[in-house]
C-alpha cells in the first residue's frame, strides 16, 4: 500500500472513530475505543445489524400499507338533509309499444303470414299487405319478444323490404302522453309534467321525469343529429319551446311530498300481439344517468299501486384524493376520464358508451337506443340478435368463457367519485278485488263494456326519513402518516431521528472536505471549518 493510501486510510478512520464517538445513533459509539475488546465490538455490531434489519422490514411493511391501501370509506360526521338533495329521474317504460288505432300490427301481421303460407312454394305471389305496411311491421318487430326473431320466421323472408325511419315511427305508434299520463302530483311543484322528456331507451319509447335535458346529457358536436333521445314534454300551451326547467329539488320525506303518476291504457285500443306483458319497467336513477332498463327495473302492473320508498347511498370522496391514482381509490372524479358521447361521467353511462363501441365492433352496427355518431349504421331487423347477444358476451361473466380479451375490463368504468345509488323497498297493492268477482257473473255484453273502459295504475315515490349519513372516501394513510411510521420506527430500533441523518450527511460529505489541519508553531493543528 503506497503513502498516499495509508494516509488517506488513516484519516477516514480517523473520521469514522470521531463519528461513532460523537454520534446520536444508538450503539454505534460501542463500535470504536481502545478500551474495548474485538468480542465487545462485534457483538455490538450484530445487535446493531439485527436492529436494522428488522427496522427496514417493518419500514418496507408500512410503504407496503400506504402504497396498497391509502383510502378508507367511513361514514360523515354530518348528516345530508333530505331538501338540500336533487329528486332523483324516474324513468317508465310501458310493456305495450302499440297503439292499434296507430298502426293495428296484429291484423297485418296475420294476413301476412296467412299469405305467405298459402304463397308457399308458387312462382307468382300475390300479397295484399303492401311493403309499406311490411317494412312498419319490421320495426315494430324489434320491440317484441326473441321468438319473433328466431331466424325461422316467416318475416325475414322480407329482409329486402326497407324499414321506416325507426325511432320517429316508434315514437308515432307509441303510447303517446295522453295514453299513458292523465295526472302527474307533486306536492312541491304542481306543474311537475313540465319535468318530463320523452327518451329513446333500449326497452323502446319511454317517458323520464326530473332528467337533464339532450343538451346537458350529449356532447353535440360528436352525436348524430338523425333523431333525438330525450325530447322535451311540454304543455301543448307552450309549444315544446319554453325554457328547459331546472331539476326538482325534495320537498320532503314521507307520502305528504311523493312524486305521484296515474298511468293508464285502454284493453281495445292496444296491441298485445308482440308483448310479454301489460304493465310498465320503472327505473330510478340520478338525473345525469342515461336510463338502462335492461340492467335493473322494478315492475307495476296494470291496476296496481306501486310505492317505492328511496333511502340514498351517498359516496362522496375528500378533494385530497385527487392526488392518488384512480385505481387506488377505485373512482374517477368528473374531469378524469372523459366519454365521447355523455358530458357526465358515471359508471353507468361508461358502461352504456363501452356497450356502444363493442357492438359496433362486433355488429357493424348499433342498436338504435345506443348513441352514435354521423355514419354508424343503426341495426336492421335481421340484424337485431347481434346487440343483444353483445350484451350478454360483455356484462355476464360465464365460469369458463371463451377468449382472454375482457373488452369491459379495457373500457375501466370505475364508479364516480361522488354518486348516488338508491335503495328501494316495495309495496304493492292491488284495485282488481271488485272487479274479480264480476268477472265470474258478468255476461259477454257486461264484458265487451268493461274493456272499452280504461285500466288504472298508480306509482309513488318518496323518500324515508329528512336526513341521511352519507359515505365518504378520505385518506387513511397519507405521506405524514408514512414518514411518521417511518420515524418512530427508526427512533425505536436505533434511535435515529432527522437531526441523526442531518449528522451522517454531514459526517459523509462536509467533515471530509473540510478535514484539514494547518500547521501551528507548537505543533497542534487547526480546523479549518
Amino acid at each position: 500500500m503506497s503513502i498516499r493510501a495509508k494516509v488517506m486510510s488513516a484519516k477516514v478512520g480517523a473520521l469514522f472513530e470521531e463519528y461513532c464517538s460523537e454520534s446520536s445513533v444508538h450503539g454505534v459509539r460501542f463500535f470504536v475505543g481502545n478500551q474495548r475488546s474485538a468480542c465487545v465490538k462485534l457483538t455490538w455490531l450484530g445487535v446493531f445489524i439485527l436492529s436494522l434489519v428488522g427496522c427496514g422490514v417493518m419500514i418496507q411493511q408500512a410503504y407496503n400499507k400506504w402504497d396498497r391501501t391509502p383510502v378508507i370509506v367511513t361514514l360523515s360526521e354530518v348528516p345530508t338533509p333530505v331538501w338540500d338533495m336533487t329528486f332523483p329521474a324516474v324513468t317508465i317504460c310501458p310493456e305495450i309499444k302499440v297503439l292499434n288505432t296507430q298502426y293495428n300490427y296484429t291484423r297485418e301481421f296475420e294476413t301476412l303470414q296467412s299469405e305467405w303460407y298459402r304463397n308457399k312454394g308458387k312462382q307468382n305471389r300475390t300479397y295484399t299487405v303492401t311493403e309499406e305496411s311490411i317494412g312498419k311491421m319490421k320495426a315494430i318487430i324489434h320491440h317484441c319478444s326473441g321468438i319473433y326473431k328466431n331466424e325461422k320466421n316467416f318475416i325475414f323472408n322480407f329482409n329486402h323490404v326497407p324499414e321506416p325511419q325507426l325511432v320517429d315511427f316508434l315514437k308515432n305508434v307509441s303510447l303517446g302522453r295522453r295514453s299513458v299520463f292523465t295526472m302527474c302530483s307533486s306536492t312541491s311543484d304542481a306543474r311537475c309534467t313540465s319535468y318530463m322528456q320523452v327518451t329513446v331507451t333500449n326497452e323502446g319509447i319511454c317517458y323520464s321525469f326530473n332528467m337533464i335535458s339532450q343538451q346537458q346529457m350529449f356532447h353535440p358536436e360528436v352525436l348524430h343529429n338523425e333523431y333525438k333521445y330525450l325530447d322535451r314534454w311540454e304543455d301543448e300551451a307552450l309549444g315544446g319551446e319554453g325554457p328547459a326547467e331546472p331539476l326538482l329539488k325534495v320537498a320532503g320525506s314521507g307520502l305528504d311530498a311523493a312524486i305521484g303518476f296515474n298511468l293508464i291504457h285502454y284493453p281495445l285500443k292496444i296491441d298485445t300481439s308482440c308483448v310479454r306483458g301489460r304493465g310498465y319497467k320503472v327505473l330510478i336513477h340520478e338525473p345525469t344517468v342515461y336510463p338502462d332498463l335492461s340492467k335493473r327495473n322494478i315492475r307495476l302492473s296494470v291496476s296496481q299501486t306501486l310505492t317505492v320508498v328511496l333511502k340514498p347511498n351517498i359516496m362522496m370522496t375528500a378533494p385530497e384524493l385527487s392526488r392518488y391514482s384512480a385505481q387506488k381509490r377505485q373512482c374517477y372524479f368528473a374531469h378524469e376520464h372523459p366519454l365521447q358521447f355523455f358530458r357526465h361521467y358515471n359508471q353507468d353511462n361508461c358502461e352504456l358508451e363501452c356497450l356502444t363501441n363493442y357492438t359496433l365492433r362486433r355488429c357493424g352496427c348499433v342498436h338504435f337506443s345506443m348513441p352514435h355518431a354521423n355514419g354508424t349504421r343503426v341495426c336492421k331487423l335481421e340484424e337485431a340478435h347481434c346487440p343483444a347477444d353483445a350484451r350478454g358476451v360483455l356484462f355476464i361473466r360465464k365460469q369458463h368463457r371463451n377468449g382472454t380479451e375482457d373488452y369491459l375490463q379495457q373500457c375501466d368504468c370505475l364508479p364516480a367519485c361522488s354518486s348516488v345509488r338508491y335503495d328501494l323497498q316495495i309495496t304493492q297493492d292491488s284495485h282488481t278485488e271488485e272487479r274479480e268477482v264480476r268477472t265470474s257473473i258478468e255476461t259477454e255484453v257486461e264484458l265487451q263494456a268493461r274493456l272499452q273502459l280504461p285500466v288504472y295504475s298508480v306509482l309513488q315515490v318518496y323518500y324515508q326519513d329528512t336526513h341521511f349519513i352519507p359515505a365518504q372516501r378520505s385518506e387513511l394513510h397519507g405521506l405524514v402518516d408514512f414518514l411518521a411510521n417511518c420515524g418512530g420506527l427508526l427512533g425505536l430500533f436505533i434511535g435515529v431521528s432527522l437531526l441523526s441523518i442531518v449528522e451522517a450527511i454531514y459526517y459523509i460529505v462536509v467533515r471530509p472536505i473540510s478535514f484539514r489541519k494547518r500547521k501551528t508553531d507548537n505543533g497542534e493543528g487547526n480546523e479549518i471549518c
